[in-house]
């Protein structure tokens, strides 16, 4: 991984000399260019190496340091690979979680009945009243031990701690309902198992009838009919579980640490869709422009014809131009405006007329405007003679341009607003088919 970190380093020391080479030309190859537009990714992409490169050290230690699970944990698969005279071989180390000595078992059992004292009742009132199941969870990191529990009558409570305590399955056994409105007395042992050794206690109980929600009953269910399913595959390597167990969906989470090549395709993949997003904005500002001079034209040309006609020299005709937009201006004509502004420039720094429409026509790109640049040269090198017909012609296609250009955004304006429309007609036909169902019940 180190060499491609350093073939990295490598191409941007060689992009960040380009970069800064370019600062100091006037004439750039395209490389060059995207360099000087794009310098930010550069530094993008070192950041992500260096931090790439930094992962990778972190593996080679001096010493390595293996940290064992806390107590109760679960034991792991350390793999390692021998190196030696060229040689290498992948051994796996069984890493066991940490053990209790038997001073620390017998406090931690004592603490562990404590717990188990508060907190076995679950969401029970109190043993008194047991209608829940018991929580018999110990929390394994402060308890290392193997909770199991015994009842004294299996049908009156199962071995999770769950009370067999639906009204009619009791009945079903043989119970009054006078005996089960006083409750039904019994008692079940928690025994706690490390290892070999193991230490119990028994608890009365008294169990009554279940009053339980909809809702918990579910969740009970599928709590059980999971359990079950994991009893059942004991002596098997592995068992599937549904995605859904009386209507209650079942997912499960996890996580998973990025290595140091993911960091550093991160970073490229980051970059890229900068670029993009860069070049997709380029696209639709140029696009807008593009727009904007389109819907401009047919009043730059009446302009033209009308000052033209009264007399006045182009030159002149830009500068009345400028000055009326920059009093009260509509913004659509930024564009154009900013084109004229640089071409009356040029004519007052003494560039020839015909040289400073060619290169006006060659900014604003737009058939239309070259083809009305051309018109203007024209006139500067043969005189007006004919110029006036020829505008008059370009008007009339700019009228025509400006209608076909009205009826384009019409019809984009449509197909807009076609998606609000079926969502609308969906939202008014469910209000209409909803009830009518409904009453068919």
């Amino acid at each position: 991984m180190r060499w491609i970190n350093t073939a990295v380093y490598l191409l941007l020391a060689a992009g960040g000399g380009m970069y800064l080479a370019a600062a100091r030309k006037k004439e750039r190859s395209r490389m060059e260019q995207f360099l000087r537009e794009h310098g930010h990714l550069l530094l993008l992409l070192l950041v992500f190496n260096s931090m790439s490169l930094c992962m990778t050290f972190q593996k080679e230690e001096q010493e390595i340091y293996v940290r064992r699970d806390g107590y109760g944990g679960s034991e792991r698969q350390e793999e390692l690979r021998l190196e030696t005279e060229g040689e290498e071989k992948q051994v796996s180390l069984l890493v066991r979680p940490r053990a209790l000595t038997a001073e620390e078992c017998r406090v931690k059992w004592k603490a562990a009945f404590a717990y188990l004292d508060e907190h076995l009742k679950g969401e029970n009132a109190s043993l008194e009243e047991v209608r829940l199941p018991l929580d018999a969870g110990l929390d394994r990191e402060e308890y290392p031990f193997d909770v199991e529990l015994r009842p004294a009558d299996y049908q009156l409570m199962d071995s999770d701690g769950a009370p067999q305590n639906e009204p009619e399955l009791m009945v079903s056994e043989g119970y009054g309902l006078e005996e089960l409105e006083a409750g039904l007395s019994t008692s079940v042992t928690v025994l706690l198992w490390y290892g070999e050794d193991c230490e119990e206690k028994e608890y009365a109980v008294r169990i009554y009838p279940r009053q339980e929600t909809a809702l918990a009953l579910r969740f009970r269910k599928a709590g059980e009919y999971l359990r079950r399913l994991e009893r059942e595959a004991m002596y098997e390597e592995g068992f599937s579980l549904p995605t859904e167990v009386e209507g209650v969906r079942l997912t499960r989470n996890g996580t998973r640490g990025m290595s140091a090549s993911g960091v550093l395709v991160l970073g490229a993949v980051l970059a890229g869709l900068l670029v993009l997003r860069e070049q997709e904005d380029r696209k639709k500002k140029g696009k807008q422009e593009r727009d904007e001079l389109l819907r401009c034209y047919p009043w730059f040309v009446n302009e033209l014809m009308l000052l033209l006609g009264a007399g006045m020299q182009v030159k002149n005709i830009f500068r009345l131009l400028i000055e009326e937009h920059e009093k009260d201006g509509p913004a659509c004509r930024d564009g154009l405006i900013r084109e004229l502004k640089i071409a009356h420039h040029s004519l007052q720094l003494g560039m020839s007329e015909e040289q400073a429409y060619y290169r006006l026509g060659r900014r604003l790109r737009l058939p239309c405007y070259v083809k009305l640049m051309l018109l203007l040269q024209q006139n500067v090198r043969k005189g007006a003679k004919g110029l006036t017909a020829a505008f008059e012609q370009e008007e009339l296609a700019a009228l025509e341009e400006r209608k076909n250009l009205a009826r384009r955004y019409g019809e984009e304006a449509g197909t807009k607003l076609l998606g609000p429309m079926i969502l609308l007609l969906l939202v008014i036909m469910g209000m209409i088919m909803v009830p009518a169902f409904q009453s068919l019940k």
